[in-house]
């Protein structure tokens, strides 16, 4: 599979939220995928990036993992993980080397899907080192109105060091309303708008998503 991630920050508001959101940059990262057996997969993420207007870069690249448990699909939870390892450029990010672990969870009741991806990452270079292992979480509830069209709410958070999380003001918390589109069996598109809820990461977001299943 072949997939097109971008996301563009359009807004801020304070000046905390000013100096912690990346404000009008672009990103754009490219995820291959090659499915080695039907519950392991291992990918690559090339990632690019608008950090100055008119300038697009290379910044970095992320190696990943997937595997789910065969033996969880007919329970009504179930359950798999991404190993990812990232080496991005420090002009993209403070923290340019770390590994991330991410335990999966998926949940179907009809129509309506849960997801949490429940991310636990430690930084080998960067102001973030020695913090220990920070939380990430995200997830995602949505629901399959028809074949084609499926409306969710997705949330991407950073809680800080499991040990020593940050106060939430520091936290990071979006919230992002989108859209599911399977307009081909092959064909996968995502579009959201959302908004950062706490003082430090206040401000609004655009992502969107596009893959191609070979």
């Amino acid at each position: 599979m072949a997939e097109l991630h971008s996301n563009y920050v359009s807004s801020a508001v304070g000046e905390a939220s000013k100096a912690n959101l990346p404000l009008y940059q672009t990103h754009a990262t490219y995820e291959f995928t090659y499915g080695l057996l039907p519950y392991l997969e291992v990918g690559q993420y090339v990632c690019t990036a608008m950090l100055e207007p008119g300038r697009y870069e290379y910044a970095g690249a992320r190696s990943k993992v997937h595997f789910g448990i065969p033996q969880t699909e007919a329970w009504p939870i179930q359950f798999g993980a991404n190993i990812e390892l990232q080496y991005m450029r420090r002009a993209a990010v403070s923290d340019p080397f770390n590994i991330e672990f991410m335990p999966i969870i998926q949940a179907h009741r009809g129509r309506l899907t849960a997801i949490a991806n429940l991310s636990f990452e430690k930084q080998f270079s960067g102001p973030g080192t020695h913090a220990g292992i920070g939380f990430e979480p995200a997830g995602q509830l949505s629901y399959l109105l028809t074949k084609w069209f499926e409306p969710s709410l997705e949330y991407f958070g950073e809680i800080g060091p499991v040990k020593d999380p940050y106060t939430m003001a520091d936290q990071q918390q979006f919230i992002i309303p989108s859209v599911n589109l399977y307009l081909t069996p092959r064909l996968e598109f995502n579009f959201g708008v959302g908004f950062g809820v706490t003082t430090n990461q206040h401000g609004m977001v655009e992502k969107g998503t596009i893959g191609w299943l070979f």
